[in-house]
């Protein structure tokens, strides 16, 4: 199915028919049929506006590190192709939401400032990870949040700081249409070699716990409350279990890896099952962390 749409909305730069194996770390999923990349704000505020006077539906894109698209999507997707530029004002980082998320993270250790350390080994966008509350090592985004900018779902420009209730573990209120624009993390002047050690660190404990050499969309299932997700499914007995191309990590429980050729329904029915013997032998029904789009 091919959607009609608007003449000033295709004005906004875009593709047609782009794989999502090549927009997704974990490299499944159907076509994007369209997908949308604007260059400035005021591109991505004329996509939105033109969606929400036509009633289209569109979702939005970051850098694909926690998502699981489970065929071909017909909807406009945005996603966001702003200049990666990072300016520092004082002991302020202001980046786009098209940043890389462990790109900021570096670029703050560069400048000898802490507070971003947690970042280092995430993936994806700035604007993914404001957008989930991203967080490690007992951190998370709103912690060193001073503001923040987005479009509404009718394409008005919010420029804030965050407020209380708007941001909760791997939750935040930036969905239903609301775009992540740009973020200030308020950071901390400290010595570089100690912060440079700390992102190293991380990185490295990441490294040696995580599938990293291996595609995957990071932790699929959230911690339940006082739990560990991972724990969990390894104590169920599923490290190892497969589906096809699609396997529970051996290394970290709580990642699904493609080996190379799983497809979008293998993922579905591995996910499916992990849930289901946790549920059945643990009595806990997990939450996925990822986000899932069906065509």
């Amino acid at each position: 199915m091919t959607l009609p749409l608007p003449d000033d909305l295709l004005k906004v730069p875009h593709r047609r028919d782009v794989p999502f194996a090549r927009l997704t770390t974990l490299g499944v999923g159907g076509l994007c049929r369209w997908l949308f990349e604007p260059t400035t704000e005021a591109e991505a505020q004329a996509f939105v506006r033109a969606c929400a006077r036509e009633g289209l539906p569109w979702r939005v894109l970051g850098g694909g590190s926690n998502l699981v698209v489970l065929g071909d999507v017909d909807t406009p997707v945005l996603r966001l192709a702003l200049p990666k530029t990072v300016h520092r004002e004082g002991t302020r980082l202001t980046a786009p939401a098209s940043h890389g998320h462990i790109a900021l993270a570096e670029a703050a250790a560069k400048e000898g400032l802490s507070g971003l350390e947690f970042a280092s080994g995430i993936p994806g966008s700035l604007g993914g990870a404001l957008r989930m509350n991203a967080g490690a090592y007992g951190r998370e985004w709103v912690d060193v949040l001073a503001r923040y900018r987005f479009l509404t779902p009718e394409g008005e420009l919010v420029d804030k700081a965050p407020e209380p209730g708007e941001f909760r573990y791997r939750w935040s209120f930036l969905t239903g249409g609301r775009v992540v624009l740009s973020a200030t993390a308020q950071l901390a002047e400290g010595d570089p070699t100690t912060i440079r050690k700390q992102v190293d660190d991380y990185r490295e404990k990441r490294g040696t716990s995580q599938p990293l050499s291996k595609r995957n969309a990071g932790c699929i299932f959230k911690n339940p409350p006082g739990q560990s997700a991972g724990r969990l499914i390894d104590q169920a007995g599923l490290k190892g279990l497969r589906v096809g191309d699609a396997e529970v990590s051996r290394e970290h429980a709580n990642f699904l890896v493609n080996h190379g050729h799983a497809t979008a329904g293998e993922f579905a029915e591995l996910m499916d099952q992990v849930r289901s013997r946790v549920l059945e032998v643990q009595g806990v029904d997990l939450e996925p962390e990822v986000e899932v789009w069906r065509g």
